[in-house]
């Protein structure tokens, strides 16, 4: 029992380190089996090269990438907004890729650094396994570039925006979303995490958009947007994002470390308690939470208890297996209500393997977000279709903008077990709604999902991801903060 309080604590950090240790140095069956399933993709097909070249040629922005200046930052009246605008403006070539690549299959960027243009790993473009043997974390080092890209992208938008080039603006905003769709389906969970939460980003940005230039918006480009553009983010999506697929890089990288730290088990399938601290212990010069543990000692004593390698790989083979049915499940589905392999699994008997997949549920929950922003972007869109076609006024109810407007089959909350369908009320006084950011004040019409509680909050309380109250669509939470004074 001894063991227990420290295990939860320190796995995960254990798994994280340890897992890329295996991969040290580009471990090549690693690397390869990480980027097999870009073989059959040809080259014209992935939009990596096309955006991460476009970035190399960009000029410097005004002000430095950061939590100063992103996507969520920008805006026709932040600070320096004419300098923003001009920088935007200066490098067009990023929107020509960002319109070539919008299409393209994947991203397409591999894993591992061997290979790679030069220019592109100075840059950042890349995913590497780090330069020694205690300092070799998996990192994404391209987050940075795409999330400079949608800097950009969000500017050239309002830049385009106050021009009255609203189809323009649209085609650019919609482009890069069509980009962040393919970084989903990149191969690891911490990948399709930062995809999943950009998109969502992104999309309520394309939402402030509209907000901000409502009584100029014509109608025949959002009818556009709305029936013909949003709804192929990926040319195969539907409304529930069926096509979304679940990540496996992490297994890959699990399995290496299991045969790393299990293959020298004896025939009776007992694991070597040497063996087994040496690879799982090794990083307890790392800063973090192993620093203040006996980590060698710690994992000795694991491993007289802990599973061969061929009952582990058997476990995580079974794990992803019923990730995987869950996963072509809808949240409503009975199977859902089960209890996962994951749980019934002995966390000191399979510790590797529990540490690995425990997040795997964040994916399930950022799915179901995504799906509300998209649906509930592409409502939004026809609504102020409608708004703009009826001389400024919001539908009774949203039956009336169905088909003309927007397709009725978009009107979908996964988060609904019941009606399906998201929450919408023309409104005759203004309604408080409370969010992360203070409280606002919603006028004209509200879209909203349920949330993951599954229960209608009346759209009083929201959350950007659904985990608390309801996840408000429209108006859009952010633009109403910056009318209250709430951001700048």
């Amino acid at each position: 029992m001894y063991l227990l309080p420290r295990l939860g604590r320190v796995l995960l950090f254990v798994i994280a380190v340890s897992a890329s240790s295996s991969a040290r140095a580009e471990n090549a069956e690693v690397v390869a089996a990480l980027n097999k399933p870009m073989k059959d993709v040809a080259q014209k097909d992935r939009s990596a090269s096309t955006i991460f070249n476009a970035f190399l040629k960009m000029t410097p922005p005004p002000i430095e990438f950061g939590d100063g200046f992103n996507q969520t930052t920008v805006w026709q009246k932040m600070d320096r907004w004419s300098d923003v605008a001009k920088w935007a403006q200066s490098n067009p070539g990023m929107g020509e890729a960002l319109i070539a690549s919008q299409f393209a299959t994947i991203l397409g960027l591999p894993y591992g650094t061997k290979g790679l243009d030069p220019a592109w790993v100075k840059a950042g473009a890349s995913i590497s396994f780090g330069d020694g043997p205690n300092d070799v974390r998996m990192t994404c080092n391209y987050f940075r570039v795409i999330r400079a890209v949608g800097a950009y992208a969000t500017a050239e938008m309002y830049r385009l925006g106050e021009a009255g080039k609203f189809d323009s603006a649209f085609a650019i905003g919609i482009a890069y979303a069509r980009v962040l769709r393919q970084v989903c389906e990149q191969n690891m969970l911490e990948e399709k995490l930062f995809g999943l939460e950009n998109l969502a980003e992104n999309l309520s940005i394309h939402r402030d958009f509209m907000w901000v230039y409502l009584d100029r918006l014509p109608v025949g480009v959002m009818q556009q947007i709305a029936l013909k553009e949003y709804i192929f983010l990926k040319p195969s999506d539907n409304e529930k994002l069926r096509r979304l697929q679940m990540p496996e890089g992490d297994r890959i990288i699990v399995a290496a470390v299991l045969k790393e730290a299990l293959a020298a088990s004896d025939s009776g399938g007992a694991v070597n308690p040497e063996q087994f601290a040496r690879v799982i212990g090794s990083q307890e010069s790392l800063d973090g939470p192993l620093q203040s543990f006996n980590t060698q000692e710690m994992w000795r004593r694991i491993a007289v208890i802990h599973g061969s390698l061929e009952a582990s790989n058997d476990k995580l083979e079974n794990v992803y297996d019923d990730w995987w049915r869950r996963w072509k499940l809808p949240p409503s589905s009975p199977v859902q209500k089960m209890a996962t392999e994951l749980s019934r699994t002995n966390p000191i008997k399979y510790g590797v393997v529990v540490a690995m997949v425990r997040d795997l549920a964040r994916a399930f929950a950022w799915r179901d977000a995504v799906i509300s922003e998209v649906n509930g972007t592409i409502m939004s869109a026809g609504l102020c279709g409608y708004y703009r076609d009826f001389k400024n006024s919001w539908p009774k109810d949203r039956e009336r903008a169905y088909a003309v407007y927007f397709q009725r089959r978009f009107d979908f909350d996964p988060y609904d077990k019941k009606a399906g369908h998201l929450r919408y009320r023309a409104l005759s006084a203004r309604q408080a709604v409370d969010t992360p950011l203070g409280r606002v004040w919603a006028t004209g019409c509200m879209v909203w999902a349920v949330g993951a509680n599954h229960e209608d909050d009346n759209a009083a309380t929201h959350s950007t991801d659904g985990s608390v109250g309801d996840l408000v669509i429209w108006p859009p939470v952010r633009a109403l903060a910056r009318q209250e004074g709430l951001l700048k």
